[in-house]
């Protein structure tokens, strides 16, 4: 169910994408090469960024990370199908040099492990962070993710194209009034072309904050489902403990922008989530005992 709901949200993104194209350009062959591209980016700019990151595969990996990743990875397969019967056997894991304790989930089935998170945490909690990012993956988060920001992208592009062709038409306007001299209309101009330049503009720094505003309460939500999943596969206690151990001790007041932008939800409020999931998990297991 979570993967036909996260190919269902990818789906109506590219859709709205086609419609858009198709109503600017009125051809169905341009709409069509045009969301071929960004679907080929949403289904596979997770392998641009594992490059970027020089992330490296388990199976390229010396013997005792390969076996240990792989080790988790069969765990998780087994959990996954029985709690929900879900197959994850195509699963990949890559280990991603720093000192940080992290993991990401890139689509297409690809999550990877910080260099820090692999030698610190142990084989329980590894399993509790990749469960985690599993559920990213069943979802199509990273996907989803990049789907809306090509969208955004095509806005932000239409809206400079619209600019340029407004000041193009107001051009030839006062290129014809100033053939009688008047440079009452050559102030005139310079005022209309940065009121309208100014007006775009102000367009789309304004759809660059809506994006980025809904983008991380979208994702702040993400990260609540996906600590919940990998509670429900028996890995809160762990994930809690992780959780802890990466939270900053000096957290600093954030900014207004910070606070509308964070991807995450603080750490505090997701630990607390995961208490009370663990404990409700707690009271069900006693009463059915």
């Amino acid at each position: 169910m979570s993967r036909l709901f996260g190919i269902l949200k990818v789906a109506l993104v590219l859709a709205i994408d086609f419609a858009a194209i198709y109503s600017l350009f009125d051809g169905p062959d341009i709409a069509s090469g045009a969301v071929g591209v960004i679907a080929l980016y949403v289904l596979f700019g997770g392998y641009l960024t594992l490059l970027k990151e020089g992330a490296v595969s388990s199976k390229k990996l010396p013997t005792y990370q390969r076996n240990r990743l792989e080790t988790a990875k069969m765990q998780l397969v087994a959990d996954v199908k029985s709690v929900s019967g879900t197959n994850i056997s195509g699963l990949k894991l890559y280990l991603v040099p720093g000192d940080d304790m992290n993991a990401t989930a890139y689509g297409f089935n690809c999550v990877s492990v910080t260099r820090g998170t692999f030698d610190n945490a142990d084989p329980i909690t590894l399993n509790a962070v990749l469960a985690h990012e599993v559920s990213h993956i069943l979802n199509f988060d990273a996907e989803f993710n990049r789907a809306v920001f090509c969208s955004v992208t095509l806005l932000v592009g239409a809206l400079s194209v619209m600019s340029f062709a407004m000041i193009a038409i107001i051009f030839l306007i006062f290129l014809v009034l100033s053939c009688f001299r008047s440079w009452l209309s050559v102030m005139a101009f310079q005022g209309t072309t940065k009121a309208i330049g100014g007006l775009f503009s102000l367009l789309q720094r304004g759809v660059v904050v809506i994006y980025r505003s809904l983008l991380s309460l979208v994702s702040r939500h993400a990260e609540y489902r996906s600590d919940k999943y990998s509670c429900m596969l028996g890995y809160g206690v762990q994930l809690s403990h992780f959780l802890a151990l990466t939270e900053p001790n000096n957290q600093r007041q954030l900014t207004l922008t910070e606070a509308m932008y964070r991807s995450h939800p603080p750490t505090s409020k997701r630990i607390a989530r995961l208490e009370k999931l663990i404990l409700t998990q707690s009271t069900i297991e006693i009463a059915n005992r």
